[in-house]
């Protein structure tokens, strides 16, 4: 058995034995079957490839269609499955059924190639062997590819809004899977690219035969070990409460898509309101040392619709939901590191009373408004209150 055939058997086998582990868990999520097809679909046209290069050239055309009916609904279950990460499940609707509108031309080309007679279709095969195909043969190997393309950066796009978002929002970051996704993107189109920086400097064959099994490989031990060490791989129940984990900014993106800053109607005297209102609740009611608190909830503690919130935090305080909040954390915990009544506590334990649920969270927050570690910052107030005495 010689090289090129055993990488392309072991490609294929991989992801053929990993879909039904994704695919068929018991009480499953709709995400991980999504992810089960992700990595399913592109062993077709690696096969198809496979076929072409050593098999009689008659066997090509029906592998062709294959593989690109298939495989035409990787970029649409791809950007459903980046949408299923944002907590927005995915709905069989008339519009939705527009996705799967490329495969079925796809199909509808393969069954018009089974009934055109041998000649004709000899002369297409031969056209791939010699690259001398019309627009249509063209269209036909290069548009599934491009479909998928512009799907992955569409769905990038949504990825780095999101992202860009949660500040906005949330104070804490940890629960939501948002790194998962983002690096699911990344890597995905570096491999693109980087596949085409290669295919400069070998041939189609080359690129074909050997680089897109490797990088297929390397997506799919990527996928295993990042989907389990991120916990992603949920059961319905998890993927419930993972959804509704996302609720609120869902519904912020939706708000926010309805009442944008400049028809807001918002004058500066009514912002100003609003902002000592603000102030004056966190004061009072010590909100920030609420772990779960989001733009949502405070949005209901404080009467002021989600939209007004933001804009307030950010044209008044200049600064995001997430600092903001942050912001009062802080303050908590460094008057709780300077009272001597807390100093048997662990600082990890001062910043969870503070609100902060996570060490590394509020590690980055003091580090960003204190410009030192907390740590340091106690030795240092230390300092010069002996001094001062």
């Amino acid at each position: 058995m010689d090289w090129i055939l055993f990488l392309h058997i072991f490609t294929v086998v991989n992801k053929v034995l990993l879909f039904p582990l994704y695919f068929f868990r018991k009480n499953n999520s709709r995400a991980n079957r999504m992810l089960a097809c992700l990595i399913l679909l592109p062993a077709f046209p690696i096969i198809s490839n496979y076929i072409f290069y050593t098999q009689p050239l008659s066997d090509y055309p029906h592998s062709l269609f294959a593989s690109q009916v298939l495989f035409s609904l990787f970029g649409p279950i791809y950007l459903f499955y980046c949408l299923e990460m944002l907590g927005k499940p995915f709905k069989i609707t008339k519009y939705s059924l527009l996705h799967a509108l490329p495969s079925f031309c796809i199909l509808v080309s393969w069954l018009v190639y089974c009934f055109v007679g041998e000649t004709a279709q000899m002369e297409f095969a031969q056209s791939f062997k010699h690259s001398e195909g019309t627009w249509q043969i063209q269209l036909a190997c290069w548009g599934p590819i491009s479909l998928v393309l512009v799907y992955l950066s569409v769905s990038a796009v949504i990825v780095f809004r999101y992202v860009a978002k949660f500040k906005d929002v949330f104070t804490h970051l940890e629960n939501f899977k948002i790194d998962y996704i983002t690096e699911f993107n990344v890597v995905v189109l570096i491999q693109i690219i980087l596949l085409g920086f290669i295919s400069l400097f070998v041939s189609i064959w080359y690129l074909e035969m050997v680089w897109v099994p490797i990088f297929s490989n390397l997506l799919y031990f990527y996928i295993v070990y990042k989907s389990y060490n991120y916990g992603v791989i949920f059961s319905e129940t998890d993927y419930k409460k993972f959804k509704n984990l996302y609720a609120p900014l869902n519904q912020y993106i939706a708000n926010h898509a309805k009442q944008r800053y400049a028809t807001s109607g918002l004058s500066s005297e009514k912002i100003e309101e609003y902002a000592s209102l603000l102030i004056e609740d966190f004061e009072t009611h010590k909100w920030h040392l609420n772990p779960e608190l989001n733009l949502s909830l405070l949005s209901e503690n404080t009467a002021i619709p989600s939209h007004v919130l933001s804009q307030v935090i950010n044209q008044n305080f200049e600064k995001n939901f997430f600092d903001f909040v942050n912001g009062y954390r802080v303050d908590a915990l460094k008057a709780l590191l300077l009272n001597k009544q807390y100093d048997h506590i662990k600082i990890e334990e001062l910043a969870f009373m503070c609100g902060f649920n996570s060490k590394a969270a509020f590690q980055r927050a003091f580090k960003k408004h204190t410009g030192t570690t907390p740590t340091v910052y106690r030795k240092l107030m230390e300092s010069e209150t002996h001094d001062f005495t």
